[in-house]
């Protein structure tokens, strides 16, 4: 994980996040700005989540190729926003993704996190003073590259650019109706074995050794986290 303050940009490929915090137009006292921007070729449909403090809305919405959105949440908040692809009909009553879906058959997840295998940002941010943290999570999956850039010159830009999905291994391929690789599971998701998901007699860190998927992943998005021992940690001086 890695800390973060003021904006952020993130950039779905790619998605591009941009956050930064104590925006005058916030609506919520002192907040961060998370500027969402969608640099694939096709429609996105970001999630967003809170896990703790204030919930934010909306809690989905629609992004055409190279349109961006400035999303305003808290400066306590801590959630996670990802890439929902493939999606169709109505978005208040019969709304579903091929990935990503949040289950609430509406554009909007309301309380409810992703369906793996997704791409995953997750934030946990304090207020000035604090330290806040963000992450690129691929632990139970890949959907979209993205790159995840606070404002702040002195906080790591965390890049995860390689289309993992394509090179897939087959077995841990989601493919769409037209037989299209449209995400990667990971090993842990697929399986649920705990040699896989570092959990029982696995679950300390000189146990949970790589498989094909997170020895991939680590390669191929070394500033992503993506197992549960995973030390992929930047840190940076919250409310600069």
């Amino acid at each position: 994980m890695a800390v973060m303050k003021e904006q952020l940009v993130l950039y779905f490929v790619v998605v591009t996040i941009l956050f930064s915090t104590g925006n005058a137009n916030n609506p919520y006292a002192g907040g961060a700005s998370i500027l969402l921007i969608n640099g694939c070729e096709g429609t996105i449909w970001p999630g967003v989540h809170t896990k703790g403090g204030q919930r934010v809305t909306p809690t989905g919405l629609k992004l055409d190729s190279e349109e961006n959105y400035d999303l305003k949440v808290p400066d306590s908040w801590s959630g996670t926003i990802w890439a929902r692809t493939g999606c169709s009909g109505n978005p208040d009553n019969d709304f579903h993704c091929d990935v990503g879906d949040c289950g609430t058959r509406s554009m909007h997840c309301h309380f409810n996190g992703p369906r793996p295998p997704v791409t995953q940002v997750k934030f946990n941010l304090a207020p000035k003073g604090g330290n806040s943290f963000y992450e690129i999570n691929l632990k139970d999956g890949y959907n979209a590259g993205v790159s995840l850039t606070p404002l702040d010159s002195k906080c790591k830009r965390l890049l995860c650019l390689r289309n993992i999905k394509q090179e897939c291994p087959n077995w841990l391929a989601q493919y769409s109706n037209d037989a299209t690789k449209v995400a990667c599971k990971s090993q842990c998701y697929t399986t649920g074995e705990a040699k896989h998901c570092c959990t029982g007699d696995y679950a300390s860190p000189q146990k949970c050794e790589l498989n094909e998927y997170t020895e991939y992943a680590e390669r191929a998005c070394p500033d992503a986290v993506s197992n549960a021992f995973d030390q992929t940690h930047f840190s940076c001086a919250g409310g600069v």
